[in-house]
């Protein structure tokens, strides 16, 4: 497939999944806003537990729209597919699966075990 015919196509899969987003921030808002007085203690805390998850998923969900605008502004310069740390192109069979991945392979890995390394986890 050509770099154009593959970009038009990763384009439209990311502004799909884009949308499929912008529906979710709404609805959640939507469900945010809606009236929860006359809960009693355990329904208060079990909607305390509900939110906390919901805020946590919404946080990877902001990330990952952050992640789909990049990409999008990336085809329309003309610079999808390519590294941004170290210029090569990104394997197709990588975009095909993660198609707002900005990194190679081996990009990704590095930036992954660096955060490891200065990141312990915390018992």
């Amino acid at each position: 497939m050509s770099n154009k015919r593959n970009n038009a196509a990763m384009k439209e899969i990311l502004l799909t999944r884009k949308k499929e987003l912008e529906e979710d921030f709404k609805q959640l808002s939507n469900a945010k806003n809606s009236d929860q007085q006359g809960q009693d203690s355990a329904d208060q805390a079990s909607a305390a537990v509900v939110e906390s998850l919901e805020n946590s998923l919404q946080s990877t969900e902001i990330q990952e729209y952050q992640m789909i605008v990049k990409s999008l502004e990336m085809i329309e310069k003309g610079t999808y597919g390519i590294c941004i740390d170290c210029g090569l192109a990104i394997a197709e069979k990588r975009l095909n699966y993660y198609p707002n991945a900005t990194r190679c392979l081996l990009c990704q890995e590095a930036i992954e075990q660096d955060f490891q390394k200065n990141n312990p986890p915390v018992l």
